[in-house]
Order: C-alpha cells, then structure tokens, then sequence
C-alpha cells in the first residue's frame, strides 16, 4: 500500500495483441503497480500503407456475428469477458483495460494509441513517448526464441 508521503507513480506498458504484452501486462499488475499509481497502456499503430477506404476491410477481417469496437480501423482481439465469458470481438485495448480494473481496482488505467511516424522505428516512438508522458516505468513484453527457452539467455537465465 502506497504510505502517506509516498507519490503515486506513472507505469506504462507497452500493449498490443500478443502474449508477450500480455504477459508484461500481468506482470505489472502483480509486481509493479501499487493503490493510486497510473497505468498506461500504449499502443503503437503502424501507419495504414492503403490510402483507401477499402484498407481496413482487409486490414481487419472480421468473422461473421462479430462487432467492431467504436476504433474502426484498430485491431481486434478475441477476448472473452469476464462476467460472462462470451466470445465477443473486443478492441484488445479496452478488454486490458478491464482486466486491469478486475485486478487491480485502485489503480487508474489510461490507453494511449500512437501512431509510428515516417523513418521511425517502434522502439524510437515507445522511448519519445513514454519521455514525454513523464513515466517511472516502462514495461516491454520479450519474445523468447526456442533457443532461448532451451539453453537460457546469454546471463544463464530463464
């Protein structure tokens, strides 16, 4: 519990529809965020290469009965709801983000999407963002390779 004197701090996590930001998303909710802090999470969407607005259709396909979250052109991501447990297409942001008030309910859950600029990679936009928002810590999903899992990392590691 965060004391008195104690600043509520800025917590961002890197999110998008993988089991790498997943699993950095569980991460900071049981290790790294305690009561009053701040989550982010950002989404870093690649530009659109299709000017057109046929793009999306095919950017996102969609199975049929499914909706699409109030961000047309964001991605989906199957997630099933907590109350229910349905199966119901949900904006991969929004579904985090109630799972981050699930767990931890004293915490205030902010997604952030931005969009990668001409000549810059991800990695750039995450750092110039994550500076310009002020946070204490940011949270990156790591990929592990099948080597990775066998033999461990280069610090002997898991």
């Amino acid at each position: 519990m965060v004391g008195v004197n104690e600043a509520a701090r800025k917590v961002m996590v890197v999110a998008d529809p993988s089991r790498e930001s997943a699993g950095a998303l569980d991460y900071a909710l049981s290790h790294a965020l305690v009561e009053n802090d701040t989550l982010v999470l950002l989404h870093v969407e690649t530009p659109n290469p299709w000017k057109n607005p046929f793009g999306a259709l095919f950017k996102n396909p969609m199975s049929p009965g499914s909706t699409r979250g109030s961000s047309g052109g964001s991605q989906s991501w199957s997630f099933a709801a907590a109350e229910g447990g349905g199966g119901a297409e949900v904006d991969f942001l929004d579904g985090m983000k109630r799972t981050c008030m699930a767990k931890q309910p004293k915490v205030k859950v902010v997604a952030e999407k931005v969009e990668m600029t001409d000549g810059k990679d991800k990695a750039s936009v995450i750092i110039a963002h994550s500076a310009a928002s002020k946070v204490d810590l940011l949270i990156i999903g790591q990929r592990k390779t099948l080597s990775n899992a066998l033999l461990g990392d280069a610090t002997g590691r898991n």
